[in-house]
């Protein structure tokens, strides 16, 4: 028996719409989004996970300027890669702490629950809470752990992320790239300063697949420089350009790709949820991709532009 399909409303929302789903989906979709949706008034932006994010994106959010909200589906993935993040500080803990292995002990916080999986027992543990002085500005920073190398017995920060395909790849070529900068605050707070440490060490998973992969990654002055400046700004009444313009769209496949004269949003505004409030006006054209999904394309009026 085939359930009749039901309207999605949080499609218009979306970045990969499900236009229509079966009614117990959305009945979860909804509760989802009445228990878990985040709250409009969280205009918190001086904390160090929000140094990944735009500037300009975090100057709106900062002066409560109401964006597009987080879907249920985003939700959703955010849930699982966090409960993915904690396994993984978990296995670290496990499997890389004693005699012979990459730490000599770790600090990962207060254990504040446990789950079973398996026949075995994966305990949590709440996030070391950390304070970073800019100007005057109390930016507050959450790190996964701390681990003490027995090579050097140097304390280095530990942070756990999973990612999509092409993000673990390029976490593999070329490092966390905007991460660098949450890195970079965390390292600069006072109890790092305390224990010296220059230096974090990124696990990531690969959802997909299961793939770990870890990296370390050196203290650099001018990866805090931007990342201070950019804190900076963002505490600052006036306004200022988009960092990330819009571009000409492209048609065809490489290397004969020809432009249409038509302006879009790419990575990251294609994601942002003030992406009107920043480049003006736009029309959503919806483009049917893999697995049945569909995938927007902000195309702007040259009015908007202007």
């Amino acid at each position: 028996m085939t359930e009749k399909l039901v309207s999605n409303p949080f499609a218009q929302f979306e970045d990969k719409a499900d236009p229509s789903v079966p009614s117990a989906t959305l009945q979860i979709y909804q509760g989802i989004n009445d228990s878990l949706g985040r709250p409009k008034e969280d205009v918190n932006v001086n904390r160090a996970s929000s140094a990944t994010m735009c500037s300009k994106r975090r100057w709106y959010q900062r002066r409560g300027v109401q964006g597009t909200p987080l879907t249920p589906r985003k939700l959703i993935n955010f849930l699982f890669g966090d409960l993915a993040e904690k396994t993984i500080l978990y296995f670290v803990r496990q499997f890389c702490v004693g005699d012979g292995k990459l730490y000599s002990e770790v600090d990962f916080g207060e254990k504040t629950g446990e789950f079973s999986f398996d026949g075995k027992t994966i305990e949590i543990y709440k996030q070391k809470l950390l304070t970073t002085k800019i100007d005057g500005i109390a930016i507050t920073c959450h790190a996964d752990g701390f681990g003490k190398r027995n090579s050097d017995g140097q304390w280095e920060v530990v942070e756990c992320k999973s990612s999509a395909n092409w993000g673990f790849k390029s976490f593999q070529a070329d490092g966390p790239e905007d991460y660098l900068k949450q890195a970079h605050t965390i390292m600069a707070s006072e109890e790092c300063k305390a224990l010296n440490i220059k230096e974090t060490r990124y696990f990531y998973l690969r959802k997909e697949t299961g793939h770990l992969w870890d990296r370390l990654e050196e203290f650099n002055q001018s990866i805090w420089e931007k990342a201070k400046q950019e804190f900076i700004m963002v505490n600052k009444d006036e306004e200022f350009p988009a960092p990330f313009p819009l571009v000409e769209e492209m048609e065809g496949r490489k290397p004969n790709r020809k432009p249409t004269g038509r302006m879009i949003a790419e990575f990251p505004c294609s994601y942002c949820p003030f992406l009107e409030h920043c480049h003006g006006k736009f029309l959503v054209e919806w483009k049917d991709e893999q697995w049945g999904n569909k995938k927007p394309t902000f195309v702007f009026s040259q009015s908007s532009q202007e």
